[in-house]
């Protein structure tokens, strides 16, 4: 079984072999509705954009969509208050969580065609242009997301928070959507925000077209096959890494369904994995993502998902780097003030094989110093001097 890191009591573990890979600059972070959900910025998920749409555009559905969130809401076939089969048609797919064939429907039904400036797209932009302000996972991401100086993330939230973010942390931020952008490769040159379904406009840019509905996906995924080249090339250069997601959001149906496709042609495939919320109780989720190719990281989603915040903001707090250069020797410091015997201590050499895995012989000189500093067990040495001729033979 692959190494596991702790990064802190009461976290999940994080796969050495992720953590190191994107050290290297071969991650790819994919992201999706989660990261804008918590507070402040308090964007809908797919279902809630859904409902919101609805809300705007057709009042008459938005009570039993309502319903059909909460737990023992009624059945599709049961809402006699609806005004036509259309519309329990279209609830019958929201309760089978289709909501991009939702969404087609309700636009041809409404305004007939799929232009930017249908009725449905003018209320998905009033829903989603409603906050500006990021919170602790798109500050954690933009800062995870650096690959040689510049930041890479892949999006499909049309939101434009992970911008912000970058901008507020003086990141680069340069932004691209659809057609903008640039083809995978290991090159310098392979930077940015990249919005694979579409962005709105922000400040003096302009938007792109929004990948929304089935006639949408469709066409990107299937006709074009502009989402699914990408995903084919970035697949095999990086390891993607989804964050934001559920099992059955569209996005995740179609982003799978097109690296699955490849995996038949191509054995070189990154390894990829996904933060999973579920109840920690809950096996059946875990075994759902790995069937379909995906290693899955799994955390206690209760709190509003609060786990997956601290855990990026830890793990962005404590990798190496110049940025990070006070709260990493914070970090070590405390480590070595643990007993190498208790539970805390032995939690703490997961991190240290890590640390030392990626580090060259000055850090390594560096942390010895600090483990052998007053206070610190005599243990500590000798534990180091194992780790680091281990790594040695690795490498």
């Amino acid at each position: 079984m692959a190494s596991e890191v702790h990064l802190s009591q009461g976290l999940p573990t994080l796969p050495q072999d992720l953590m190191l890979a994107r050290d290297r600059g071969e991650v790819l972070f994919v992201v999706g509705a989660g990261a804008s959900y918590p507070a402040p910025s308090n964007l809908p998920d797919f279902a809630g954009l859904v409902t919101d749409i609805y809300r705007s555009v057709d009042p008459a559905m938005s009570l039993a969509l309502d319903a059909a969130m909460t737990d023992g809401g009624p059945n599709w076939d049961d809402a006699a208050h609806l005004l036509s089969h259309q519309q329990r048609t279209e609830l019958k797919f929201f309760c089978q969580k289709e909501y991009d064939v939702v969404l087609g429907m309700l636009e041809r039904r409404i305004d007939g065609d799929a232009s930017r400036q249908s009725t449905v797209r003018r209320a998905a932009f009033e829903t989603l242009a409603g906050t500006v302000q990021t919170n602790p996972i798109h500050d954690a991401l933009v800062h995870l997301g650096q690959r040689f100086g510049q930041t890479l993330l892949a999006t499909t939230n049309f939101d434009r928070l992970l911008t912000e973010a970058a901008k507020s942390r003086g990141y680069s931020s340069d932004t691209y959507a659809l057609g903008e952008i640039p083809n995978p490769s290991r090159s310098l040159d392979f930077n940015g925000i990249l919005h694979i379904h579409g962005k709105l406009p922000w400040r003096r840019d302009k938007a792109s077209a929004l990948v929304l509905t089935d006639q949408d996906f469709g066409d990107f995924y299937l006709r074009r096959h502009a989402i699914t080249a990408f995903l084919y090339d970035a697949a095999r250069i990086f390891h993607l890494v989804l964050v934001g997601y559920s099992a059955n959001d569209s996005p995740v149906r179609y982003l799978l369904n097109a690296i699955a496709g490849d995996e038949r042609h191509f054995v070189d495939l990154k390894t990829r994995y996904a933060f999973v919320g579920c109840d920690p109780s809950d096996q059946r989720t875990s075994v759902e993502w790995q069937s379909r190719g995906i290693v899955p990281i799994t955390y206690d989603r209760a709190n509003g998902h609060r786990a997956l915040s601290d855990l990026l903001v830890r793990w962005a707090e404590i990798i190496p780097g110049k940025r990070n250069e006070r709260s990493l020797l914070a970090y070590l410091k405390n480590l070595a003030k643990l007993d190498p015997a208790s539970t805390d201590g032995t939690a703490a050499m997961s991190f240290l094989e890590y640390y030392i895995q990626r580090s060259n012989p000055t850090e390594q000189t560096d942390l010895a110093r600090i483990f052998a500093a007053r206070g610190s067990s005599p243990r500590w040495l000798g534990i180091l001097n194992q780790i680091i001729r281990e790594s040695t033979k690795a490498r």
